[in-house]
């Protein structure tokens, strides 16, 4: 029994958990044909800097960023083209949905922003911000999909910080996913399967070696 409580013992401490389902898949189409998906890694955390939010349309409603929460940032379109980019993901609390024309209750603007660190500063220097209708806790990212909404995508010059198409290339289809956990590795129930055999073997010897010896 002490044998095999060691190997139990053992096996505890070198189990392997399963993945955090915290990885959310987006993918959407817009009216003007406009394609994309991207990857949110939910478990990023705020940063303690405030972004630009609103910006000059909104004065007075600043944004909470998680930096490089995006990932795989895909997007095809008239206006711009994304290959698997990086951008921050920003929650403005100050904007509701009520706030932007939309039946209250909703949610707050949010979504991808991208490059990185546009929404940052004095300066507005974002591409393209993928609008995002986010009902969840502003303090954290919530995984669960039914937190977002769709909306829409708008374009602007870096340069200028003006919008290049004057009214947001609204979704036609919206869909988040959670990414599926990595299921736990079977290397542990191998390590049972051996453990359970090395005990047989050492209680057959045990046996063996307590029985008289034929001469």
């Amino acid at each position: 029994m002490a044998i095999a409580g060691a190997v139990i013992m053992a096996l505890g401490s070198g189990a392997i958990s399963p993945a955090h389902a915290e990885l959310l898949d987006f993918s959407f189409t817009t009216v003007s044909g406009a394609t994309g998906s991207f990857t949110l890694d939910t478990d990023t955390p705020a940063s303690g800097e405030s972004s630009l939010g609103g910006g000059a349309a909104f004065p007075g409603t600043p944004g909470i960023l998680y930096p490089n929460a995006v990932s795989n940032l895909f997007l095809s379109s008239t206006q711009l083209n994304l290959s698997g980019v990086t951008a921050d993901y920003e929650v403005v609390p100050g904007l509701t949905s009520a706030g932007l024309g939309l039946p209250p209750g909703l949610g707050v603007l949010s979504g991808p922003v991208y490059p990185a660190g546009c929404s940052t500063g004095t300066n507005f220097t974002c591409a393209v911000t993928i609008g995002v209708l986010y009902s969840g806790s502003p303090s954290e990212l919530s995984d669960d999909p039914a937190s977002y909404l769709s909306l829409g995508i708008e374009f602007f010059d870096p340069e200028t910080a003006e919008q290049i198409n004057l009214t947001p290339d609204l979704y036609t289809n919206f869909q988040v996913v959670r990414r599926q956990a990595v299921p736990e590795s079977n290397s542990s129930l191998s390590l049972l399967a051996f453990g359970i055999g090395g005990v047989g073997l050492l209680l057959k010897r045990k046996k063996n070696s307590n029985k008289p010896l034929t001469i």
